[in-house]
């Protein structure tokens, strides 16, 4: 594969490549090995898979945004939420135990620090409809802005970041999406990186970023930050670019069959401790022979270390 200078390389391959550059670099990133994760981009971006270090997606699409943030101003839909600002705020000051009104924790990697809680209202396109249930109202605001509802790419969410909170600096999957936030609370001592820009919140006032730069947020401060977040493509894309990004989303069903053949599990399900994964029979065999070889029957991870259950 050959790049053109200025492109970024296309086809099955190059995606690949994208994703496993993407996996170390943000791997090097949470151990705090800025440079060495700054010495991978730059090989990436010499190579041909992005054409800036700081914009790493998975998926690179020709056409796609190629600058960090945009002035709010440019998109309609901005002046309808933060002309709705009073009302969702209205909402929102009614939860002060955001687990009992549908918020759930967020557990991944890209937090290394504090808390972080959130509740989806859509997802690719799709309602969520107890979440939409509990805020009626916020729902009633974004239904009608259908760039981010059932034409949405990604995600409508309320996200609830507490106080001592750190998301590590990481890339979005796409630049065919752009990301925007409306300051709901906004309290002392919260940041938000974008590329080489640092920006802040302010209630009533929407952000409007690409996250397929590297970003990062903080939160220094001592009450909850909120914001509403919502996905909605990029508007320079062509009607073509448009429709296949938005009929390849698939249904709830479709996305849960790749999670578990990604992750090669057969079966989920929950019990009163929380989630069981079953693995596929390749990975469920060489997991029992571990575990014969040890002479245990089961082993958690507590603290970073294998705690041992015998019998």
């Amino acid at each position: 594969m050959t790049a053109v200078p200025g492109t970024a390389l296309a086809g099955p391959l190059a995606a690949e490549a994208r994703g496993r550059y993407a996996s170390l670099i943000d791997a090097l990133l949470r151990d705090g090995q800025a440079e060495l994760a700054a010495q991978c981009a730059d090989l990436a971006v010499a190579q041909g898979f992005w054409t800036n270090r700081q914009q790493r997606p998975v998926e690179f699409v020709a056409g796609g945004s190629t600058e960090p943030v945009y002035d709010a101003a440019d998109f309609w839909f901005v002046a309808h939420l933060e002309a709705n600002y009073d009302r969702i705020r209205a909402e929102l000051n009614a939860v002060t135990d955001p687990g009992g009104r549908g918020f759930r924790p967020v557990e991944e990697p890209l937090l290394d620090a504090g808390r972080w809680d959130q509740v989806v209202l859509y997802e690719a396109g799709a309602r969520q409809h107890r979440a939409c249930e509990l805020f009626p109202l916020l729902t009633e605001v974004i239904e009608q802005i259908p760039e981010a509802t059932t034409l949405g790419p990604g995600v409508v969410t309320l996200s609830w970041l507490h106080p001592g909170a750190h998301i590590v600096p990481h890339c979005g999957r796409t630049n065919a999406q752009l990301r925007v936030h409306l300051g709901l609370r906004v309290p002392d001592g919260t940041s938000l990186r974008v590329g080489d820009r640092a920006l802040a919140w302010t209630e009533g006032r929407c952000l409007v970023f690409d996250d397929s730069f590297e970003h990062e947020v903080w939160h220094r401060g001592s009450e909850p930050r909120v914001v509403l977040l919502l996905d909605v493509l990029y508007p320079d894309l062509d009607a073509g670019q448009r429709e296949r990004l938005l009929a390849r989303r698939g249904s709830a069903e479709d996305r849960i069959a790749a999670y578990l053949t990604a992750h090669d599990l057969t079966r989920i399900e929950a019990d009163e401790r929380g989630a069981v994964l079953r693995p596929a029979p390749g990975v469920d065999s060489l997991v029992r022979r571990y575990l014969a070889e040890l002479g245990v029957r089961a082993v958690e991870l507590v603290d970073g270390r294998p705690r041992f259950e015998y019998g």
